[in-house]
């Protein structure tokens, strides 16, 4: 025990570069007698060596490699005098150490300095020799986030952007990303989306939550795209579809060709053609069947609190109730008329409410996607207008904005109105209602449709750009068509 202390000690201190002569020689005799010891110690050297370049800091890095080659030079050098020294009969070595001993270190310390620079090269230059690019991105718009496979967050603003194995995130209503993989399969997120992509000879995508819409071009049937979300396993061999997920189901609405969907919760599994859609559900577990989406209407109103995919919905009553206590506190209504004004509104059983808008750090927003159990699809029309009515408070402005598919196809654009609170906002009530003509609203991206009419409704978002302004809240969202439409 005493020796293996002493001999750690020693070989502390040559590795912290402050072992003396004689403590060399002691260190020389260990190794003499032991070869599985040189070993270890050879391992232990490379090690030491490797963590001291990791710790080193960005700016060192170029002295680092400057001093490492130097080093490696100079033992080459070495190494080849060492060789020519061993080749005359009448040289002794100069060297205190055995032949065979010097010439294992300066191998290994030759091996040492190859493996940190290779680890230098790898880190700056090779990333995507390890990562290949397997998509860019083609049409980009508003905040979108990339996470690289290392950890890294990139913010994306520019098309034909590479991807490697990563994750993408829109993060507010009106972003939007296209990316086309290798292989000319198109790839659509927007809205409040999340979504992981890897390629390891096959696409594998996992949709954490929002909108998807994929133009898959044919995939080998060994190895076919796999889109995985919380509710369901997608298998996909070539086709156009759309994927709606949130926390607890995913839709999805199949255009052309097939996708084989899977339950995760039991494993049942259904094969979805074209014009059909399916809904797979973490709570639902009756069977799961793929129902054909038929004709088109052009009128709709939101159901808040089942269709809000951002926001907070609370219930009227639950308002009413705030608003009561606050009443019986202040003196302004005993406690009797209040309960009874609580029991009267509970009886009408009413599931009015209201759906506040959350703050990030890109402003307040709520968001509301088409309730995934519709089969008919929402077409809009000439002549059709947005009704949107809420409580605005302080804010002063809003941005109402709507999503389209083409009809039995996939993802087409996003159209916004920007609206001032000011002139329709009641000043005693801070309550607005806003109507305006769907065709009025403008294109967010020179790439989409100049006009949403002809088009799927799929979703609305609504905004305030900024959180200087504490609270708003959506009451109702409604399309409304003309006369003759149903």
């Amino acid at each position: 025990m005493k020796d293996q202390n002493e001999f750690q000690e020693l070989w502390n201190d040559y590795l912290e570069g402050e072992i003396t002569t004689d403590g060399m020689i002691e260190l020389q005799t260990y190794f003499a007698g032991d070869e599985q010891l040189l070993q270890n110690s050879v391992d232990s050297f490379q090690i030491h060596r490797l963590l001291g370049y990791d710790a080193q800091a960005d700016e060192q890095h170029e002295a680092f490699v400057n001093s490492t080659m130097s080093q490696l030079l100079t033992r080459q050098h070495q190494v080849r005098v060492a060789t020519d020294v061993r080749s005359s009969p009448d040289t002794a070595p100069s060297s205190p150490f055995p032949r065979s001993l010097t010439n294992r270190f300066l191998i290994a310390a030759i091996a040492v300095a190859a493996s940190i620079l290779i680890v230098l090269s790898y880190d700056t230059n090779s990333q995507n020799e390890r990562s290949p690019i397997i998509a860019k991105t083609t049409n980009v718009h508003g905040a979108i986030e990339w996470t690289h496979e290392n950890g890294m967050v990139e913010v994306i603003t520019e098309n034909n952007k590479p991807l490697t194995g990563g994750t993408l995130e829109t993060m507010t209503g009106d972003s939007t990303v296209t990316m086309q993989f290798t292989d000319g399969t198109i790839v659509t997120l927007d809205g409040l989306s999340l979504l992981t992509i890897s390629e390891q000879g096959q696409k594998i995508l996992r949709l954490k939550r929002g909108n998807l819409s994929a133009d898959v071009q044919p995939q080998p049937s060994s190895k076919p795209m796999m889109v995985f979300t919380e509710a369901a396993e997608l298998r996909v061999v070539g086709t156009q579809f759309n994927v709606n997920t949130r926390d607890e189901s995913t839709k999805l609405t199949v255009n052309e060709g097939e996708v084989l969907l899977k339950r995760t919760t039991d494993g049942e599994s259904v094969n979805v053609v074209p014009h059909h859609q399916v809904v797979a559900s973490l709570r639902d577990t009756s069977q799961l069947r793929s129902v054909q989406r038929v004709d088109q209407i052009h009128r709709w109103k939101s159901n808040l609190q089942t269709e809000a995919s951002h926001g907070q919905w609370v219930p009227s009553l639950l308002e009413l109730g705030g608003k009561l206590k606050s009443a019986v506190i202040n003196g302004s209504m005993s406690e009797k008329a209040a309960t009874i004004a609580y029991k009267k509104a509970a009886s009408l059983n009413d599931q009015q409410g209201s759906l506040w808008a959350l703050p990030s750090r890109f402003g307040l927003s709520v968001v509301v996607t088409v309730n995934q159990q519709a089969t008919v699809p929402i077409v809009l029309e000439a002549g059709s207008r947005l009704r949107v009515t809420g409580r605005g408070y302080s804010a002063t402005d809003l941005v109402v904005g709507i999503t389209t598919n083409e009809p039995d196809a996939g993802f087409s654009g996003k159209y916004e109105q920007q609206i001032n609170l000011t002139e329709s906002m009641d000043p005693d009530t801070q309550e607005f209602s806003l109507e305006f003509p769907i065709e009025a609203m403008n294109v967010i991206n020179e790439k989409f449709p100049a006009s949403p009419i002809g088009r799927e409704f799929v979703g609305c978002w609504c905004s305030h750009p900024t959180n200087q302004v504490t609270k708003f809240k959506i009451t109702g969202i409604e399309i409304i068509g003309t006369e003759s439409s149903k």
